[in-house]
C-alpha cells in the first residue's frame, strides 16, 4: 500500500535523524549501545537514549504497528465516532501520552467539537465546544498550523479545558486535519511533563493526523452512499405503496358505483356485491398499515410455552374455505409429541399464516393439482422445532429468492404489497429464530421456519 510505504519510509528516515543528531551532540547514539551499557564509566544517554537499543526497537516497531492498524480503518464500516475512539487510544499509545483528542467542525464550521478522546472524562465528549481563532485549538485550525508547545500553559493562547485534572497536563503537540486544501478538524495529544517535542515526533504527529483524515473522509463517503441508498428505497417503497393502495381505491371506487346503483334501482344483490368489494378493499388496507407498522416498530414479544402443532390447525381451519375456492389442497403433516416452545402466539400465528397463503397464491388458479404441505418437526440437532410450508405453484428463480424477504418486493404484481414476507422474517428472528426459502422455478417453493426451544441459546 503507498501510503504504508511513505510511512515506513518516514520512520527509517526518522530514526537516521535521530541517530546523526545524537552523533553531532555527543550524545552515544544506537550503534554504541553496548558501549552505552556497559563502558567504562557507567554513563547512560538523557533522552531517547536512555532507552537501549531493545527499547528503541521497541517504540519504532509499536508506531509502525500504530499507523498500520489506523490504515485497516480506512473503508471500515464501524461508525465514525467508534472509528475516532480507536485513533485517539491508538496515537496515545505510539506517543505513550496519557491524553489525546479528536474534533472536528461542525456543519457551520463555527466552532470545534470534541468527538473522541482517550484520558479525558467521557463526560466532556461531544460537550466541548472550541470557538475557532480562540483557545489552542481553535488557532490550530483557523491558522492551519501544527502547535508543539513544552509546557502549554504558559502560552497566551492557552485555554484550560473544565475539569480538576486540567492542571496536570503540560506538553502539548496539535496538527489539523486537512483533507487537500480544507481542515476538517485537528487533534491534540498532551503529556503531563514539560517535553519540547523533537522534529522527528512532529513529522511522525502530522503523518498520522494526515491517515486520520482520509479515514475520516473514506467513512463519510461511506455513509453518505449508505444514506443516499436508503433515501432512494423509501422513494422506491413510497411509489410501491402509493400504487398499491391507488389499486386498491379503484377497486373500490368500483363497488361503491354498484352499492350506489343497487341502492337507486332497489337491487339488492348488487348492492350486496358492491359492498363486498368495499370490505374486500378496506380489509387490504388494514393489512397494509398494520404490516407497516410491525416491521417500522420494535414488538415486544409476550413469550409463553405454546404448541406448534394447534397453531397450525387453527390456520388451516381458518383458510379451508379460501383454499378450497382455489382448488388447492392443503394437508397437515404434523410430528406427534412436540414440545412447547417460548413464542408470542399471535406474531407466530401471522407469520405463519402468511407463508400459507402465499403458497397458495403462488399457484395459479388454472391447476387442478395443486398442492400445500404443512409440516412440522423437530431439528436434526434437537435444538428446534420446525414448520415447513410447501407448495407445487410456480416456484422461484434464483434472483427472486434472493429479494423474496426484501421490503416491498413482490411477484403478485398489482395484488401484493410486498411487505408480509418482510414482516414474517423480523417476527421470525425477534424469536431468535430462522426462515429459509428453497425453491425451482416452474416446481414450486418450500419455506422453511426454526423456532429455538431455547430463545436464548443463540440463533440456529
Amino acid at each position: 500500500m503507498e501510503d504504508g510505504s511513505a510511512q515506513g519510509r518516514g520512520l527509517e528516515a526518522m530514526s537516521e535523524t535521530e541517530c546523526a543528531a545524537g552523533a553531532k551532540a555527543g550524545v552515544q547514539t544506537e550503534p554504541d549501545v553496548g558501549r552505552r551499557n556497559g563502558g567504562s564509566d557507567g554513563r547512560q544517554g538523557d533522552g531517547f537514549d536512555r532507552e537501549g537499543g531493545t527499547a528503541r526497537s521497541k517504540r519504532f516497531s509499536r508506531q509502525l504497528q500504530g499507523l498500520l492498524e489506523i490504515s485497516y480503518l480506512v473503508g471500515s464500516v464501524m461508525e465514525i465516532d467508534d472509528i475516532l475512539d480507536q485513533i485517539a487510544r491508538l496515537t496515545a499509545e505510539m506517543f505513550n501520552t496519557p491524553v489525546c483528542s479528536i474534533y472536528l467542525f461542525g456543519p457551520r464550521r463555527e466552532h470545534l467539537t470534541l468527538r473522541a478522546s482517550t484520558g479525558l472524562s467521557p463526560k466532556l465528549v461531544g460537550t466541548i465546544r472550541s470557538p475557532v481563532g480562540r483557545g489552542l485549538t481553535g488557532y490550530c485550525a483557523e491558522a492551519g498550523e501544527m502547535v508543539a508547545l513544552s509546557d502549554a500553559a504558559k502560552d497566551p493562547r492557552y485555554e484550560p479545558l473544565p475539569g480538576p485534572d486540567e492542571k496536570k497536563y503540560r506538553a502539548l503537540i496539535g496538527a489539523p486535519l486537512r483533507i487537500q486544501e480544507e481542515v476538517i478538524g485537528i487533534m491534540i495529544a498532551r503529556r503531563e511533563d514539560v517535553h519540547e517535542f523533537s522534529p522527528e515526533e512532529r513529522t511522525l504527529f502530522e503523518m498520522i493526523c494526515k491517515q486520520v483524515a482520509i479515514v475520516i473522509e473514506k467513512s463519510k463517503m461511506y455513509y453518505d452512499k449508505v444514506e443516499a441508498d436508503r433515501l432512494a428505497a423509501i422513494s422506491i417503497s413510497l411509489s410501491e405503496v402509493a400504487h398499491y393502495i391507488k389499486n386498491l381505491l379503484q377497486g373500490m371506487k368500483g363497488g361503491m358505483y354498484f352499492l350506489d346503483r343497487g341502492f337507486k334501482r332497489g337491487e339488492l344483490e348488487e348492492a350486496r356485491k358492491g359492498w363486498e368489494v368495499l370490505q374486500r378493499g378496506n380489509r387490504k388496507i388494514a393489512s397494509l398499515v398494520e404490516n407497516m407498522l410491525n416491521y417500522s416498530r420494535e414488538i415486544r414479544l409476550d413469550l409463553q410455552p405454546r404448541d406448534v402443532n394447534s397453531i397450525v390447525y387453527d390456520i388451516l381451519e381458518q383458510i379451508d374455505d379460501s383454499a378450497v375456492e382455489r382448488g388447492v389442497a392443503v394437508v397437515p403433516e404434523t410430528h406427534r409429541d412436540l414440545p412447547k416452545i417460548p413464542m408470542d402466539h399471535d406474531r407466530i400465528y401471522d407469520a405463519v399464516l402468511n407463508l400459507v397463503t402465499n403458497a397458495i397464491d403462488a399457484i395459479p388458479p388454472d391447476r387442478d393439482d395443486g398442492l400445500v404441505i404443512v409440516r412440522t418437526r423437530m431439528s436434526p440437532d434437537g435444538r428446534c422445532v420446525e414448520i415447513a410450508v410447501e407448495d407445487n405453484g410456480v416456484g422461484m428463480s434464483p434472483e427472486t429468492q434472493k429479494k423474496a424477504f426484501n421490503l416491498f418486493f413482490s411477484t403478485k404484481g398489482d395484488k401484493g404489497s410486498g411487505i408480509g414476507l418482510a414482516v414474517t422474517r423480523k417476527v421470525i428472528e425477534q424469536h431468535n429464530g430462522r426462515i429459509s426459502v428453497n425453491a425451482d422455478e416452474g416446481r414450486g417453493a418450500a419455506f422453511l421456519v426454526q423456532l429455538p426451544l431455547d430463545p436464548g441459546a443463540g440463533r440456529p
